[in-house]
């Protein structure tokens, strides 16, 4: 409690009294004084009022003529009019400024939108002013989950850029009056997006001479929808594949007989490709097998068409039907 007095009269005093939470008038004078009509007005919480009266007794025992909620910071007025006493004479102003406000509460958890492969959207809403305006704004962000590393000034929403790609980042908001910065908010987290995860190793079916069908199980996207894929192969079990087409329906076709081949897969999504998966061996049916010394070898057929060679693909006969050998 604070009280801050001023003389009125011969022998009256004006005192306001801050309680902390209401702003009190009170007046005394010398025991003979009295006015049980006395004008009497005020200024606070933005009004103006010189219309009211008291009845002000006699004894010289402080009186409290009014009381008032104030909540933010204000210069108050108590104003005394003419009583037509010498004791409390008038009229006489008494101004004083109360101190209400205090740093803002802190805003809320900032909420996380459009993020990317390097960047975020954050919002956030204000936390209470606390009895002065609100003139500043920040986001704080980086990798730490403990406190901000990086901030900037802002509205209430704003991009948060040049962030690493496939990385956990921490969001916080603030907000500063006159009387310092809220403490920080709730914690907010996100992971940018990156290029997916290699895919599994592709699966080999409906083996001919020539073809086989491929099929693959996706990993983790990456944060972003997969939006390719694509099969290669080589002939060597290591490093990248040296022939590519497109993984839709995994069908891939002139292959040559005997062969052994290594199938890999890779996905994208918007960042970019995974890496390459892991290679599946994949061995396409000879077309004939010929004794060479002791050792049985694939033979790959191939027949004369039109003066062109081409691998011939074995057809048999069953039920009246022909179909391709495998």
């Amino acid at each position: 409690m604070t009280d801050w007095t001023q003389p009125t009269g011969s022998t009256g005093t004006m005192m306001i009294r801050d309680t902390g939470t209401n702003v009190e008038f009170w007046l005394k004078a010398g025991s003979a004084t009295f006015a049980y009509d006395m004008p009497w007005g005020y200024t606070i919480n933005g009004g103006t009022n010189h219309s009211q009266k008291f009845r002000f007794e006699s004894g010289g025992a402080w009186q409290k003529v009014a009381s008032f909620n104030i909540t933010y910071d204000q210069n108050v007025t108590f104003w005394l009019g003419d009583t037509g006493t010498s004791g409390l004479g008038g009229p006489t102003s008494f101004t004083h400024f109360i101190d209400r406000a205090s740093a803002p509460s802190p805003p809320s958890t900032p909420a996380i939108s459009n993020i990317t492969y390097n960047s975020c959207y954050a919002t956030f809403s204000d936390g209470a002013s606390n009895g002065a305006t609100i003139t500043q704004k920040q986001l704080g962000y980086g990798t730490s989950p403990s406190a901000p590393q990086f901030s900037f000034n802002c509205g209430n929403g704003a991009t948060i850029g040049n962030l690493a790609s496939g990385t956990t980042w921490y969001v916080w908001a603030r907000e500063y009056n006159a009387k310092g910065w809220s403490a920080w908010s709730g914690r907010a987290q996100f992971t940018t997006h990156r290029v997916p995860d290699a895919p599994s190793a592709p699966s080999a079916s409906n083996i001919t001479q020539v073809s086989c069908n491929l099929t693959f199980s996706q990993n983790y996207n990456g944060g972003s929808a997969v939006n390719n894929s694509q099969f290669g192969w080589s002939f060597s079990p290591d490093g990248d594949p040296t022939t590519t087409f497109p993984g839709v329906g995994g069908n891939c076709y002139g292959l040559i007989p005997g062969k052994t081949y290594y199938f890999r897969v890779r996905v994208a999504n918007y960042v970019g490709w995974s890496p390459w998966s892991a290679a599946t061996a994949v061995k396409t049916i000879p077309g004939a097998l010929v004794k060479v010394g002791t050792v049985w070898k694939a033979a790959v057929p191939y027949v004369n068409v039109q003066g062109v060679w081409k691998v011939a693909r074995p057809w048999g006969k069953a039920a009246g039907v022909w179909k391709e050998s495998t």
